[in-house]
């Protein structure tokens, strides 16, 4: 399926928000259409499912569907100058009209208009929400049942927000949850490693590495893991690749901390 995106890389939105007086009066939607909605995938791809089926999204319905998902409810001038930036206001509302109307008899009640605002309908699950929803709360608490991150850390796999497309608000959402995500990943490495659960702590460490190889603490849980793990080689030479590649790339040199993890394992075993 189609990415919800332009081709060309739209500049910011040049709307003023003065408020269009046809703004409410558009269609409303024909509820014996269209089909129910209960899920919509912005990781990897765009997918929007019903009822036991995908649905199939036209381009431009994806791209207002994906724009109320990853920001919320909005003010209609807002959506229109964020989704056309380059055209005149009252044609940008207009178009904004048009596109409501279709999406809603397509998906009936998918999107909520209230006043001068747009969202998505609240029995909808979003991906994105739940991932974000997820790695705040792991963050954010100072203990984590161990048992309750295991059975959830399928969340964190997901990677990137709507691969492929390059509008500025997908952008700027992508590099958002991505270090929200990688954050997520550390902490869940470091939980799992000290409750002795080295297998998912070793895949949670190697797939925040994989996001973010130029990243200290990422590099840094990897090799704790190994450590835990016993693999005393497999931490060093994975610090001597990282040493290699910060020079390489940045000019720099691994911080004393990445010495003392293994000097302070050295230490524990007896050496």
């Amino acid at each position: 399926m189609a990415h919800p995106c332009h081709g060309e890389e739209p500049r910011s939105p040049i709307l003023s928000c003065r408020i269009d007086p046809r703004a409410n009066q558009a269609p409303e939607p024909d509820d014996g259409g269209g089909m129910g909605v209960t899920r919509l995938q912005l990781l990897e791809a765009f997918a929007l499912d019903g009822v036991g089926m995908p649905v199939d999204v036209p381009l431009g319905t994806q791209r207002l569907i994906a724009l109320l998902a990853l920001r919320g409810p909005a003010p209609r001038c807002v959506v229109a100058g964020t989704l056309w930036p380059d055209v005149p206001e009252k044609k940008a509302l207009a178009s904004l009209r048009t596109l409501v109307w279709r999406t809603n008899r397509l998906i009936p009640h998918v999107i909520t208009i209230t006043s001068q605002r747009l969202g998505l309908s609240p029995s909808l699950s979003v991906d994105t929400r739940e991932q974000e929803q997820f790695a705040a709360r792991l963050l954010r608490d100072a203990t984590v049942d161990q048992f309750w991150l295991e059975e959830r850390l399928e969340i964190l796999w997901p990677a990137e927000v709507l691969p492929g497309c390059y509008d500025d608000w997908v952008i700027f959402e992508r590099v958002r949850l991505s270090q929200l995500r990688v954050r997520a990943l550390e902490r869940a490495a470091w939980i799992m490693s000290r409750g002795h659960r080295l297998g998912p702590a070793l895949q949670l460490a190697l797939e925040a590495v994989r996001a973010e190889p130029l990243r200290e603490t990422a590099n840094a849980a990897l090799i704790y893991v190994y450590l835990e793990e016993g693999n005393v080689s497999d931490a060093v030479s994975h610090l001597e690749a990282f040493r290699r590649l910060l020079r390489r790339e940045l000019g720099v040199e691994p911080p004393p901390t990445f010495q003392q993890l293994l000097l302070r394992r050295h230490v524990a075993d007896g050496g």
